[in-house]
């Protein structure tokens, strides 16, 4: 019985150092894994066609609010920062062709410069904030526009574009001929 008695404080001290470094171990994370959040950023990108389903129906109010939520949605997940980025280009390039087909350039223009930000690659945006500047006689900005277009695709088309997984985001029927006539 001594023997047991003596053992049982041994226990609970390696017990404690387990528990310890347990707890320590967990680092403040949210607690999602990397496949939660691959998923979560699945879904994400899902949202965009439908986004853009609002635009080429011809819903361009709807089609704002639904970008904004996609943008909103974007901003509130953990993940990977370019995944976020790539979605929120996305989203405001929808917003941006939206106030472009309301003639309302000031915001299309605003739209498209954060799209580009956002994301350097996002040729539709480029062509989208070309257009704009056509529009307000901005020659020079049209001309640089429609390079920074082309040199991310100069295969652009957009009425066939897709993501990498093969998500539909046409719109319109533009592609690098238009681009280049600018």
């Amino acid at each position: 019985m001594q023997q047991m008695k003596g053992k049982r404080p041994m226990v609970q001290a390696v017990l404690a150092c387990v528990t310890g470094a347990f707890v320590l171990s967990c680092g403040g994370g949210s607690g999602i894994g990397p496949g939660e959040i691959k998923k979560r950023e699945e879904q994400l990108k899902d949202r965009l066609p439908m986004d853009w389903t609002q635009y080429n129906e011809g819903d361009l109010e709807s089609a704002i609010d639904f970008f904004t939520a996609t943008l909103i949605e974007a901003d509130g997940l953990e993940g990977v920062d370019a995944v976020k980025n790539e979605v929120k280009s996305e989203a405001q390039n929808g917003i941006g062709w939206s106030f472009m087909t309301m003639q309302d350039l000031d915001a299309a223009e605003l739209a498209f410069d954060i799209a580009t930000t956002l994301d350097r690659r996002n040729a539709d945006a480029w062509v989208g904030r070309a257009g704009v500047s056509l529009a307000q006689g901005d020659y020079a900005d049209v001309v640089q526009y429609s390079i920074d277009a082309l040199e991310a695709e100069p295969d652009y088309d957009s009425a066939s574009r897709v993501d990498s997984q093969g998500r539909q985001l046409g719109h319109d029927d533009l592609d690098e001929r238009h681009v280049r006539l600018m």
